[in-house]
């Protein structure tokens, strides 16, 4: 018996993964009302390793959000078709980005948001 027991033996295995987060800063995520001209946002973070910055739109009878593009700091900007013409996207930096919008419409009525990855 003793031997069946001394035999057995426990094996654990502890993994450990330190969960990191990242601040995200954004200039209000403004909604275009009647008359106004355009629109300016500012979206910084504080983690270089996200190279990728995002935005996206979200109307406010969706609940889904849209690409609006992407980009790296500093390579060209890359757009979803329908908003290539009038919306323009910037990189200051690896941590900091801008979405313009010139002459917006009532119809650009939304909320707007950063969002920034590592892919």
């Amino acid at each position: 018996m003793c031997q069946f027991i001394c035999s057995l033996g426990i094996l654990v295995v502890c993994f450990t993964h330190e969960v990191q987060s990242v601040i995200f800063q954004q200039s209000s995520a403004k909604i275009v009302r009647k008359g106004a001209k355009g629109i300016q946002i500012d979206c910084s973070h504080d983690d270089s390793s996200y190279l990728l910055m995002y935005w996206y739109q979200r109307k406010d009878d969706s609940p889904s959000l849209t690409l609006i593009g992407f980009g790296y700091e500093s390579s060209t900007q890359n757009y979803e078709d329908r908003f290539e013409e009038r919306f323009k996207i910037t990189r200051e930096s690896v941590l900091q980005g801008t979405l313009v919008l010139t002459a917006a419409a009532e119809s650009d009525s939304a909320v707007y948001f950063c969002a920034a990855s590592t892919q």
